[in-house]
């Protein structure tokens, strides 16, 4: 299982199989609750985490007390890989949505790894690439003043990293609550709903099932979130 999960991971999954069964071997396996603290801003990295099953807020907390969440990570994602190589503590917390397995690969490991197996260097610093595009992008999200252009901005963004293209679009498996969308852009659960209902008035979103999001144009959605387009209703 560990191999075949890594394979659905970007920064490894142009990792050659045995590699690949070399990162496995290395990966701890663990059982963890919901509501489990993983880190905190400003701790010393201690390793990655990969999860298996279930899912991990990764979020920052304002001086006055307010949380922002930066990406709900599920299963197939990393956590945490950017303090492993700058060397600095982690700069977000994590805390576990629901109860989860988690794969842990210790620091001293990942250090080995990447240094003895350049691939796995060069193919993690294309994963920290793509986690870059996606906190830009969501510094514009938090830009807008308009709900749903934040809501389409981010599920483009959705939609590009795990979209999947079929004849009518792309579909994305949302695995996220409305309450869970409006930490994301910053806004009240109410405002997401209605924001919904917008988006899929003007046909840039379709429901494609239970969770899952089918988008006809992600270029059209992206569009309307742009600042000089924002059409309204």
């Amino acid at each position: 299982m560990p191999a075949s999960l890594l394979r659905q991971i970007p920064i490894f999954s142009e990792l050659p199989d045995d590699l690949l069964a070399r990162v496995a071997e290395r990966l701890v396996q663990r059982r963890v609750p919901a509501g489990t603290v993983l880190f905190t801003t400003g701790e010393e990295s201690r390793g990655l985490y990969l999860v298996e099953s279930g899912r991990v807020r990764v979020y920052r907390v304002s001086p006055d007390g307010r949380e922002q969440v930066l990406h709900i990570e599920g299963p197939g994602r990393p956590v945490a890989e950017l303090p492993l190589f700058d060397g600095g503590p982690y700069p977000a917390s994590a805390v576990t949505i629901e109860d989860s397995v988690l794969l842990f690969l210790p620091r001293p490991e990942f250090e080995q790894l990447y240094r003895t197996y350049p691939d796995v260097a060069h193919a993690i610093i294309r994963g920290l690439g793509r986690r870059l595009r996606h906190l830009v992008q969501l510094t514009e999200t938090l830009a807008f003043r308009d709900v749903a252009a934040r809501l389409a901005m981010l599920l483009a963004g959705y939609a590009d990293r795990t979209g999947v293209p079929t004849t009518e679009g792309v579909e994305l498996a949302l695995g996220r609550t409305q309450e869970e969308l409006a930490l994301e852009i910053g806004a009240a659960r109410e405002s997401v709903s209605r924001a919904l209902k917008q988006l899929q008035r003007k046909g840039l979103i379709e429901s494609a099932g239970r969770d899952r999001l089918r988008i006809p144009s992600v270029e059209r959605l992206r569009t309307f979130a742009a600042p000089g387009e924002r059409a309204r209703d």
